[in-house]
C-alpha cells in the first residue's frame, strides 16, 4: 500500500466540511441525542463510578481495594488515540510500546515485549489472551471506540476472580449497552498515514430491547527503519457486529458478535493476514430467593498467517457461571465456575513448528470470594480460586485483602496474592526453525510461572477539586521462563527474584472548565537464575524490556461551549536491552462543536518529535513519526 495522496487528504477535509455544511442545516432536536458528557460530572462523582473487575460485583470505584484506573468515555472522546492500544496509554499504570504499524507491546508492571504473557484482556468479558502464547496479539482485536463505555485497567493480580494469566494486570473493556448508541453515527478519521471509518446504527427491538450494528474499516501505512527504508507492515482491515440487549423485569440477555478480516496480499510476518469471529451469550437474572446469577458462553475463532512465522488456526468455547447468595448485614459473597475448550492448529513455517501440530487444551475452575465488614471502618476479603489446565493439572490462586476507610473520601489497603500464568504451547510444544536441526526446543516439563505479591495502597480525595491513588508493591516471581545454555536450547523454569515499584496518579480540577491528571510509575526487577545448570544468558532480557520510570501529564480544556483543547504529554525512560533511547511524546486534539450533530477535530500526534523509537533495537526498530488527523463525527 503506498501512502495516501495530498489529494485523497484534501477531499477528506472538503468531505469534513460539507457534513458541516448539513450538520448546521439540521433540526436542532439532535441535541437529545448527544449523550451524557462525563466532563460534566465532579471527580467526587468519577470517583463513584461503578467497576466490576476488582471483586466480579458491581461497587464504586472509591471502594474497590485495588490499583484500579479507569479509562472513560470522555477520556476516550478527548484525545488523540485511533485505535484501541493507543486508548490504552491513557491508563498511567500500563506500559504501552509500538513496535510497528500494528503491533505493540503492552503490560502493567514490566515484563513487556511483544508476546507478553501476564495481562489479562478481556472485551465485554470475553478473554482474547491466544492459546498460543498466554498474550495478546493486538493487531487481531479491535473495538470501535465511540462504543466503549469504560476500561477498567487493574495493575496488580487478578487470578482469584479472573484465573490463571491475570498476574500483573487485567485490563477489561465495557462496551455501552445497545440502549445507550440508538440513532447513527458516522466516524471518519483520515491522515496522509492511513485512517478509520465507522458507522454504527442503533434500534428498538420490540418493547423492552434494542440493538446495534456496526461497520469498522482501518488502514495503516508503511512505517520506516532510521535508514528511510519502509517494513512493509501496511495494512488493511474491516470489521462488523452487533450487539442486542433484551430487558426483562429481573433479567437481561445480551447477544453480541464481531467479525473481521485484515491483511492483503503480499501479506507477511509485519502484516499477518488475519480473520476471525466471535459470538456471546450473556443472561443475567435472579433466583426466587432475590439472588443475582450471571450465565455467560462465548464462542470463539481465529485464524493467523505470518507466511515464515506462526501460521495459527484457534478454537475456543468458554462457559462461565456467577451467584451472589444473599449474605447477612456486612457480608459479600460471590462463587461461581467456568470451563474453556480449546482447539490450536498450526502448520509448519520456515522458523517455527509445533509438535504436536494440533492440540486440545482445556481449562476448568471453581472460585468464591467473602467481604465482610470488621466494625464500621475495616473490610476483609478473602478468595480463592482452584483451575485446573491441560499441561500442569490443579493451581491454587489465593487472594486476601484488608480496606480501611477513613472517611467518606479516603481509603487505605493491603493485599497478599499468589498468581499463577499457566503453560502455553509457546513453552511446551514450540521448536524453532521449522525443520531439524532445531536451536530452540519446547519444554516437556515446564510449569506454570507464579508470583507472589504484596501491595500497599491509598486511594483519596482533597476537597472537591482534586484526587489521587497510590501504590506500593512487590511481586516475587519463581520459575519464570529461560533457556539452556546448551544447542538446543529448551525451554525451562530456571529464573526467580523480586520486582518492585509505585504506581501514583492524580485528577485536579482547576477551574470548572480545566481540567489536569498526571501519573507516574517507577520499577525495579532483580531477576537471578535458580540452577547451577547452564543457561541462555538472553534469557532474562527475553522476559521483557521495561524502563525504570514514565510518566504523564493531561490537560482537558473547554474554549467557550463548542470547542476543546486536549494535550497528552508522556515520558518513557531508556529501555536496557535492546537499549532504546528514551523519549517524550506530547499529543494534542482540538475540537469544535459544529452544530449538535457533528464535531469537528484535528489530532496530532508526536507534536515536538518528527520521529522516535518505542521498542526493538534501533537498526531493526519502526521509527514512529510524527502524524496529522482530521476527524469528524456525526451523530443523528
Amino acid at each position: 500500500m503506498g501512502r495516501i495522496s495530498s489529494a485523497a487528504f484534501a477531499r477528506t477535509v472538503l468531505a469534513a466540511c460539507v457534513l458541516a455544511a448539513l450538520a448546521r442545516a439540521g433540526d436542532a432536536s439532535a441535541e437529545t441525542l448527544a449523550l451524557q458528557n462525563l466532563a460534566d460530572l465532579s471527580l467526587e462523582q468519577l470517583s463513584n463510578i461503578e467497576v466490576t473487575s476488582v471483586s466480579g460485583r458491581a461497587e464504586p470505584l472509591q471502594s474497590a481495594a485495588a490499583s484500579i484506573y479507569v479509562i472513560t468515555a470522555e477520556d476516550i472522546r478527548r484525545s488523540a488515540a485511533t485505535s484501541l492500544p493507543e486508548v490504552l496509554r491513557l491508563a498511567p499504570n500500563l506500559q504501552v510500546a509500538q513496535s510497528s504499524a500494528g503491533a505493540y507491546a503492552i503490560s502493567a508492571r514490566g515484563f513487556n515485549n511483544e508476546i507478553a504473557n501476564k495481562l489479562l484482556v478481556l472485551i465485554d468479558g470475553r478473554s482474547i489472551y491466544s492459546n498460543l502464547l498466554s498474550g495478546v496479539f493486538w493487531d487481531a482485536n479491535s473495538v470501535m471506540l465511540e462504543d466503549i463505555e469504560r476500561i477498567e485497567v487493574i495493575s496488580g493480580p487478578g487470578g482469584t476472580i479472573w484465573g490463571a494469566n491475570a498476574v500483573n494486570g487485567v485490563i477489561n473493556v465495557i462496551t455501552r449497552e445497545a440502549a445507550a448508541t440508538q440513532g447513527t453515527l458516522v466516524s471518519v478519521l483520515r491522515s496522509v498515514d492511513g485512517g478509520r471509518e465507522a458507522v454504527r446504527w442503533g434500534g428498538a427491538l420490540g418493547e423492552s430491547g434494542h440493538i446495534r450494528l456496526y461497520g469498522l474499516r482501518t488502514e495503516r501505512d508503511n512505517t520506516r527503519l532510521a535508514s528511510g527504508a519502509e517494513r512493509l507492515d501496511d495494512a488493511r482491515r474491516h470489521q462488523v457486529g452487533f450487539r442486542a440487549d433484551l430487558k426483562g423485569a429481573v433479567s437481561q440477555l445480551t447477544l453480541q458478535g464481531d467479525a473481521y478480516r485484515g491483511g492483503d496480499a503480499p501479506y507477511s510476518a509485519l502484516a499477518p493476514r488475519l480473520s476471525g469471529g466471535n459470538l456471546l451469550a450473556r443472561w443475567t437474572s435472579r433466583l426466587a430467593d432475590g439472588s443475582p446469577y450471571k450465565l455467560q458462553a462465548y464462542y470463539d475463532r481465529a485464524e493467523r498467517d505470518e507466511t515464515t512465522q506462526i501460521r495459527n488456526q484457534s478454537t475456543n468455547v468458554d462457559l462461565e457461571f456467577t451467584h451472589e447468595p444473599l449474605m447477612p448485614a456486612g457480608h459479600q459473597l460471590i462463587w461461581g465456575a467456568g470451563y474453556r475448550e480449546g482447539r490450536d492448529v498450526d502448520t509448519p513455517s520456515t522458523l517455527v513448528r509445533m509438535n504436536p501440530a494440533e492440540r486440545k487444551l482445556s481449562w476448568a475452575n471453581l472460585f468464591a470470594q467473602h467481604q465482610m465488614k470488621l466494625g464500621q471502618r475495616w473490610q476483609l476479603t478473602l478468595g480463592a480460586k482452584a483451575e485446573r489446565n491441560s499441561y500442569t493439572g490443579f493451581e491454587l490462586l489465593p487472594n486476601a485483602r484488608l480496606a480501611f476507610q477513613h472517611s467518606a473520601r479516603g481509603m487505605s489497603w493491603v493485599a497478599a496474592s499468589r498468581a499463577v500464568r499457566a503453560p502455553s504451547r509457546i513453552d511446551r510444544d514450540f521448536f524453532f526453525p521449522g525443520n531439524a536441526p532445531f536451536v530452540i526446543t519446547g519444554g516437556p516439563n515446564f510449569q506454570s510461572e507464579t508470583a507472589d505479591v504484596l501491595e500497599l495502597g491509598h486511594r483519596g480525595q482533597l476537597g472537591p477539586s482534586v484526587s489521587y491513588s497510590v501504590t506500593a508493591f512487590r511481586q516475587y516471581y519463581k520459575g519464570l521462563r529461560a533457556g539452556t545454555g546448551t544447542l538446543p536450547t529448551t525451554i525451562e523454569n530456571q529464573i526467580e527474584g523480586p520486582g518492585q515499584g509505585l504506581e501514583a496518579w492524580a485528577q485536579w480540577q482547576a477551574t470548572p472548565a480545566w481540567r489536569l491528571s498526571g501519573g507516574y510509575t517507577t520499577l525495579r526487577k532483580h531477576l537471578r537464575f535458580t540452577s547451577g545448570a547452564a543457561a541462555d544468558a538472553t534469557s532474562i532480557p527475553n522476559l521483557g524490556n521495561d524502563p525504570r520510570q514514565q510518566w504523564s501529564l493531561r490537560s482537558s480544556l473547554n474554549l467557550g461551549a463548542r470547542s476543546e483543547f486536549d494535550v497528552m504529554v508522556r515520558h518513557v525512560g531508556a529501555l536496557p536491552s535492546p537499549a532504546v533511547p528514551r523519549y517524550t511524546a506530547v499529543d494534542t486534539r482540538l475540537a469544535m462543536r459544529v452544530s449538535p450533530a457533528l464535531e469537528l477535530s484535528l489530532l496530532v500526534q508526536n507534536l515536538f518529535d518528527r520521529r522516535h523509537v518505542e521498542f526493538n533495537a534501533a537498526g531493526v526498530a519502526s521509527q514512529i513519526e510524527r502524524k496529522l488527523y482530521v476527524k469528524a463525527v456525526w451523530q443523528l
